[in-house]
């Protein structure tokens, strides 16, 4: 399927720059954008010197324009997104990120009724078992104060902690929207992510960050790739045009896929990608 054209300014426009796979066994509303099933296997991610340098990144000088974008179109006031209806969603940020990153998507997110709060991983930076332990008490307090499964959407390494949570806790979670995730790997093979992602994950485990629990790790990265549960939704939104992960590494075989036309940071931040997650919040059965 060949991506489709430029964000439109309304929401028709913007559902016709959305494309969405799927896998066979969820059931979807109606709807009038193009489908079809992602096989597993099918997108062998980048290796080598075109893993390392191959993302194109000055692509990401792209953001200020996409927010701009995005406080001109319907989708700023919530026009578009599903009636939350104070359902409760958490929002995960991505690697070296905190809450700052996705404030638009909190306020389009409120706009439209959805209960939307910041998870509290501070700047994402540490070991991962730590920010999925801060990500898990968040959980673990939206569904005992609301009694209802809880919406999570992650953004690149926030989308790896949804999917972990998911695993640990599929009676809590009602969705997990994983945005520009790297889901196939632990870290992205690009070097400006790589790199510094490596350094960190050194520097903790000599004790930069206070004490170490290897065993904790450990248990992280078996639940990263452990078997999804069928009983929760799963879509993953990705851009080809990603500056900072190789979008092949968000398609995995338990995921509905949507693809649309963003930079890495304006997946959470412009209209393709918030209207690609209101498309995927569509998914939900009350």
């Amino acid at each position: 399927m060949q991506p489709l054209g430029a964000v439109g300014g309304t929401v028709e426009e913007m559902a016709a720059e959305i494309e969405v796979t799927k896998r066979p066994a969820a059931s979807r509303p109606s709807s009038t954008v193009a489908i079809e099933r992602q096989p597993a296997g099918r997108h062998t991610p980048l290796s080598g010197l075109a893993g390392w340098f191959g993302r194109p990144m000055v692509l990401e000088a792209r953001r200020p324009y996409e927010l701009r974008r995005l406080r001109r179109s319907p989708l700023w006031t919530g026009d578009g997104v599903p009636e939350g209806r104070s359902r409760p969603m958490l929002i995960i940020p991505g690697f070296l990120a905190g809450p700052g990153s996705f404030q638009s998507l909190l306020r389009v997110m409120s706009s439209a009724g959805w209960g939307a709060e910041a998870a509290s991983v501070g700047r994402n930076s540490g070991p991962a078992y730590v920010g999925v332990a801060a990500a898990e008490a968040d959980l673990d307090r939206l569904f005992r104060l609301t009694g209802r499964p809880v919406t999570i959407i992650g953004h690149s390494r926030g989308g790896q902690f949804a999917r972990i949570l998911a695993v640990r806790h599929p009676e809590k979670v009602a969705q997990i929207i994983a945005v520009g995730a790297p889901l196939l790997v632990k870290y992205p093979g690009f070097a400006a992510v790589k790199v510094p992602a490596e350094v960190l994950d050194k520097s903790w485990r000599a004790g930069a960050f206070g004490e170490v629990f290897l065993d904790r790790e450990h248990a992280v990265d078996q639940d990263r790739y452990a078997r999804f549960p069928s009983e929760v939704d799963f879509v993953s939104i990705f851009s080809k045009s990603d500056g900072f992960v190789d979008w092949r590494t968000s398609i995995e075989a338990a995921a509905f896929t949507i693809e649309v036309k963003a930079s890495h940071r304006g997946l959470m931040n412009g209209v393709a990608g918030i209207g690609a997650i209101a498309t995927a919040l569509g998914r939900q059965v009350d």
